[in-house]
């Protein structure tokens, strides 16, 4: 029968290795949407890790696809890791307290695999933005000053109408991006902002815990 000490001991074991695996869980994403875009990690044989829209032709490292949806990244901020407390009375062995660093290494890793993919997520949606959607457009009236003879305007949908001081005037409707195309370039480009700084975050952690 195992004496106090021993019992002890094997308590705090126990206990170490149920935080080690609760550090090291990463959450399952939810099902992707239907509209949505794949990234791929690629890690290669010395391994570095980037992200891409398509694999390289040729590359022979690891890939892993991810699919999520760049019209709605998330923003929710890095959160900070501790170490979890450990009973009084229990002593933690140097094995121990590698077991513990090692699954808060993987989890402040985890954290910025998933800061890079909103990242490139937010990346592609700007790129892939940059046309005006068919709700986003306006009708203006253009004005072009008249010629001494001419009795066609810039364009078939012009007409000619009074000006300023009497001098008659070609009035042009056309049609331009307006305010809701800005409104939404303006919203990627700080999806992309909020991205940098949360993966700029999420490196500093490791750095302070890890490094």
């Amino acid at each position: 029968m195992p004496s106090g000490t021993e019992g002890l001991r094997a308590a705090a074991c126990l206990f170490v290795a149920a935080c080690a695996l609760a550090q090291a869980q990463v959450p399952v994403p939810a099902p992707a949407p239907a509209h949505t875009h794949t990234l791929y990690k690629l890690v290669d044989k010395e391994g570095k890790v980037t992200y891409v829209d398509k694999v390289p032709r040729g590359f022979t490292g690891e890939v892993t696809a991810i699919t999520m949806d760049p019209a709605h990244v998330p923003q929710a901020p890095v959160p900070r890791v501790a170490q979890p407390a450990v009973p009084a009375g229990v002593a933690v062995t140097p094995q121990d307290a590698l077991t513990l660093k090692r699954a808060l290494r993987d989890r402040l890793q985890a954290n910025i695999d998933r800061a890079r993919v909103k990242l490139a997520a937010a990346r592609a949606a700007l790129e892939g933005g940059g046309d005006p959607k068919e709700d986003e457009y306006q009708t203006i009236q253009q004005r072009f000053d008249t010629k001494s003879g001419e009795t066609r305007g810039p364009r078939a949908n012009c007409a000619k109408v009074p000006g300023p001081g009497g001098k008659p005037v070609w009035r042009c409707a056309t049609i331009v991006p307006g305010d809701a195309f800005f409104d939404r370039q303006k919203a990627l480009e700080e999806a992309v902002k909020a991205a940098e700084a949360e993966l700029e975050a999420a490196q500093r952690e490791y750095q302070r815990n890890v490094d």
